[in-house]
Formats: C-alpha cells, structure tokens, sequence
C-alpha cells in the first residue's frame, strides 16, 4: 500500500479549498464567487456601501452578474447613476416583423408583439393616379362604383391590397378611415354633391355621406372628407368605392373624379 506524505494531503486539501473560494480582485472581502472592486474601495468586512458598489463587478453563486450592484436580482443587473447601458452597432431592425422593447416599472427589459396595446396609429395610404371622367355618370342614387387606388405606403402588418380590384385585406383591429375626395360636374344646375362610403364594420359596412354645396359650372371643384372610427376582424376584405347620395341633384355625364387629391387614409389605431 503506498503512503502519502502529510505535507501531500496538505496541499491537496488547500488546492480543494481554493477551487471552491470566493475570489476577489481589489478587495480581500468579496460579495460573490467573484467581485472584482474597480476603485479599490470596499470595505474589508460587511457590505459596501451603495456608492462603493457603483464601480463593483460581481458574479453570484446563482451565475447572476451583477454590474454597479453586488446583489443582483436578474441574470443580468446593471444600475448606474444615469444611462446604464449602451449598444453599438445595433442592426436596423423590421418594422412590420420584429418585436419591441420596452422597460417595466422595475427597469426589467421586455418586448411585446406589436404597436396594437400601445394604441399608436400605423398607416395606410392610398391614392388614386388617373382622373376618372364622367364617375358615376351610370350609376343611380344609392349605387356606387370602385375607385382604382394604387398603394402609396402601408405599415399596417397583416394589410394587404389587392389593385386590380382595389380591395384591401385587413388584420383584426380597431381603425380610423378617411375618404378624401374632390371632383367637377359641368351638368347644368348642378349645385349639390352628395356622396357616400359604405366602411367596413366587423362583418358588415356601414354608410357614412357627405353633402357640399356648389356653384354650377365646369370649374367648379367640389369635396371634401369622410370619416368613420370602426372595428374589423381578421381576414375582412373591403373594396374601395365611392357611392352617390340622395340628397345631391348632380347626374348623369360630367363628374370627374380628380387624381391625386382623391386619397383613402388608412390608420390603425389598437387592437
């Protein structure tokens, strides 16, 4: 049987000691597995003060790290004075796809899903490009005709738009929609416009008009904006159109439908 040295065991013991010590750099009273004290400042017994633990590194037996504290409470803790951390070189991220961060009331760093719970509008703009001569010439009171809209901008995720029949798609929400329109009509007394937009609501629409007064003539412009605030589920198609009102005296050939300044606003405002 082979011996083993007293001295031997000594040494083995003392190294299995070390291994399982708390190691401290700048301070012999360190406040983790390890702590490393910048300013050299803590004291050598008890806990440092707050101001001493402001230039203080410490690594816990729970694998926190904590940073200008020595007692962590999250697997990562930085307190600071004022800006307690700074990120270069951070990616621009995409706005209709990536998650949002944000801090709770403790300072714990979290995200959410989307802008929705914070009620912040994204929107959606549409716009018609080509004049459209003699709009609604066919149509009756209370009949309406699609007004071709191409898409300017959309930051609505989930919204889609369909130009070739100008029909929207819309992700589940709450939104504010506004009809912009202007036109001419060269009939004879014609004085009054009244105009209509069946706006989607949940699984049905809803007729909201307007009614201007003019001078009769070529050059004469009429307009103006309709608005409505309404709720939509996912998956609900609308198609954009513009009805007559019953209340105008306008027919027949000669309203022109103006480009560019005939727009839809599409704003979605919470979930």
């Amino acid at each position: 049987m082979k011996k083993i040295k007293f001295s031997s065991l000594l040494a083995l013991l003392s190294m299995s000691t070390i291994s399982y010590a708390q190691v401290g750099i700048n301070t012999a009273n360190p406040q983790g597995v390890f702590n490393i004290d910048g300013a050299k400042d803590n004291p050598a017994t008890g806990m440092p003060t707050a101001a001493q633990q402001a230039n203080d590194v410490v690594v816990t037996s729970q694998g926190k790290l904590g940073v200008g504290t020595v007692s962590p409470a999250n697997a990562l803790h930085i307190k600071a004075t004022a800006d307690p951390l700074k990120l270069e070189g951070v990616a621009v991220g995409n706005t209709t796809t990536d998650r949002l961060v944000v801090i709770d009331a403790n300072g714990v760093i979290k995200s959410i899903n989307t802008l929705g719970g914070l009620s912040i509008p994204n929107p959606a703009v549409f716009r018609l490009e080509t004049a459209q001569n003699n709009f609604l010439s066919a149509v009756s009171a209370g009949g309406s005709q699609v007004v071709p809209m191409s898409i300017v901008k959309n930051t609505i995720p989930g919204l889609s738009y369909n130009a070739s029949t100008s029909t929207i798609t819309f992700p589940a929400g709450t939104y504010e929609i506004m009809f912009v329109y202007e036109g001419t009509h060269n009939a004879t007394d014609c004085t009054i416009s009244s105009y209509f937009v069946d706006f989607p609501l949940n699984n049905s629409t809803q007729r909201i008009h307007s009614t201007a007064s003019h001078v009769a003539g070529y050059t004469s412009n009429h307009g103006g904006s309709i608005t409505y605030a309404t709720t939509i589920p996912a998956g609900k198609t609308w198609q954009i159109t513009l009805g007559r009102g019953v209340s105008g005296n306008c027919s027949g050939n000669g309203m022109s439908l103006r480009d560019s300044s005939t727009q839809l606003l599409v704003f979605r405002v919470g979930d």
